[in-house]
């Protein structure tokens, strides 16, 4: 499938944590001091942790901030992203469906970002569905030498009942919902199990034919791209 790049370059680098307990970046022999997203500072280790980074927008005082990290040596090649700013996989979302990469999903039509319909604001409006787009928290699983993303989606309450006044309101329009959740990890059979369990526990009940719930599996590469992932399927619907 085609490639998704980012606007902007992304640069490899390695966090590191001094003894006064502050983060800096390495990047090009140059010692920085860099804000250091919260899941990424607590796992760096003493030989550092490979990032990402890209020209900071909206971060006081900070020249770069970091896109993604990796829980890789170094020194390792081809290291495994994780990603840590979801806005980055809905632009790539937007991107395929708007290059006809993803037909099931949309059946080829032209699509619209970031608008209200029905009163409600919809991450991506085709001309036959409304989008809303989740992408996973990583959870880190220290256990087992790696991560895994278990809380799927994190739904609070008010998530849920926002969600179901969405379904409701695009009753009478002849549009689907779509509720496309973003792995960037693979999407193995236990996290979909998770998945399923999850969504069927708040939305099974309730739902008629007009609620579709779809993943998408995408990988990061430092080169700035996006692509569909290593399970072989980039985009399916799920059945709850």
């Amino acid at each position: 499938m085609e490639k998704y790049y980012f606007e902007k370059e992304w640069k490899e680098g390695v966090l590191l944590i001094k003894k006064d307990k502050s983060t800096v970046l390495v990047l090009g022999g140059e010692e920085l001091e860099i804000y250091c997203p919260e899941i990424a500072r607590g796992n760096i280790n003493e030989v550092g942790m490979p990032c990402l980074i890209s020209e900071a927008k909206g971060l006081k005082n900070e020249k770069c901030e970091v896109m993604a990290f990796s829980l890789d040596n170094p020194n390792r090649e081809n290291k495994d992203w994780i990603c840590t700013k979801p806005i980055v996989f809905e632009d790539a979302i937007e991107y395929f469906l708007t290059n006809h990469q993803m037909e099931g999903l949309d059946n080829g039509c032209k699509v619209y970002g970031d608008i209200k319909m029905e009163g409600k604001k919809w991450d991506l409006v085709t001309g036959d569905a409304c989008v809303q787009i989740k992408v996973p928290d990583v959870i880190l699983d220290a256990a087992g030498g790696g991560w895994m993303q278990v809380k799927s989606l994190m739904l609070t309450a008010e998530k849920i009942s926002r969600y179901k006044s969405a379904f409701a309101s695009l009753w009478d329009t002849g549009k689907r919902m779509v509720f496309l959740t973003i792995f960037q990890h693979g999407l193995n059979e236990r996290m979909q199990g998770w998945l399923c369990k999850d969504l069927s526990k708040y939305f099974a009940m309730d739902m008629d034919e007009k609620a579709e719930f779809w993943v998408a599996d995408l990988r990061l590469e430092p080169d700035g791209r996006l692509y569909g992932g290593r399970s072989g399927v980039f985009c399916r619907r799920i059945r709850l």
